[in-house]
């Protein structure tokens, strides 16, 4: 698989590693990754937006579909 730069995202557009890792720019414009973490087991979802107190932007799960339904989550919430 060719490597992909994530500034030649257009917003919606997600494109997937072969290991399942995901990288996509959301509606709004913001760079929205999945990835598996490298110090412990699971996952790491994030969102490059300011966090608040109600808005998370970045979720730490060892679940694959709870990883898989933020990163779904914020492409449409961002």
């Amino acid at each position: 698989m060719a490597e992909f730069n994530a500034s030649d995202l257009e917003p919606g557009q997600i494109e997937s590693k072969d290991n399942g890792e995901r990288l996509g720019r959301s509606a709004g414009g913001r760079l929205v990754q999945l990835r598996r973490r490298i110090s412990e087991p699971g996952f790491v979802v994030t969102v490059d937006a300011e966090a608040s107190a109600d808005v998370p932007t970045e979720l730490l799960t060892q679940e694959w579909a709870a990883a898989n339904a933020a990163f779904d989550r914020f492409m449409r919430e961002f």
